[in-house]
């Protein structure tokens, strides 16, 4: 008769490899990945064995239209305001991304005379963020791009409004 508990713990150590190694792809494809979509893998497990499902989310882009706007801070705002992250539930990457679009909408509201503060605040977060291993830290991280490339963006919008301006009186 042959020793269950031995195929058992054996069929255990089988599956725990096989997640961790689902879990290492993981980190690895968000690392990989540049600009344009981000993996998901959220494991699902059966009776039999593991797998997993794949959804797919769009990292948000700057807007190319945002509108009207008096100030930088309006052009911030509307920039911010123009996010969507897709129909897709990405859940932890979603929530870490939208966590720090707040963080920073809400400093930027503060010093909306003064964004170059946040710019700052921003880049010094950026530099001394250490871990991207969960999803949730990797989404707060893009976000903190994002909200960075959203700053830069609205000095360029702010400039080509007051250079209108000024040619108009000249």
């Amino acid at each position: 008769m042959p020793d269950n508990k031995i195929d058992m713990f054996k069929l255990v150590q089988e599956v725990e490899k096989q997640r961790a190694m689902n879990i290492d792809e993981i980190f690895s494809d968000l690392d990989s990945v540049k600009n344009e979509e981000v993996k998901v893998q959220e494991p699902r497990y059966t009776n039999s064995a593991a797998t997993s499902s794949v959804n797919l989310i769009r990292k948000p882009t700057l807007p190319d239209d945002i509108g009207t706007y008096n100030t930088r801070f309006e052009a911030f705002k509307a920039i911010i305001e123009h996010v969507y992250y897709g129909t897709s539930n990405a859940g932890d990457y979603v929530q870490g991304h939208s966590d720090a679009l707040e963080y920073y909408f809400k400093d930027a509201y503060a010093n909306s005379k003064d964004l170059y503060v946040v710019e700052a605040r921003v880049n010094d977060e950026i530099n001394k963020f250490s871990s991207r291993a969960q999803l949730y830290q990797k989404g707060y991280y893009d976000g903190l791009f994002y909200v960075l490339k959203a700053l830069k963006r609205s000095k360029e919008l702010i400039m080509v409004v007051l250079n209108r301006e000024i040619n108009s009186k000249l």
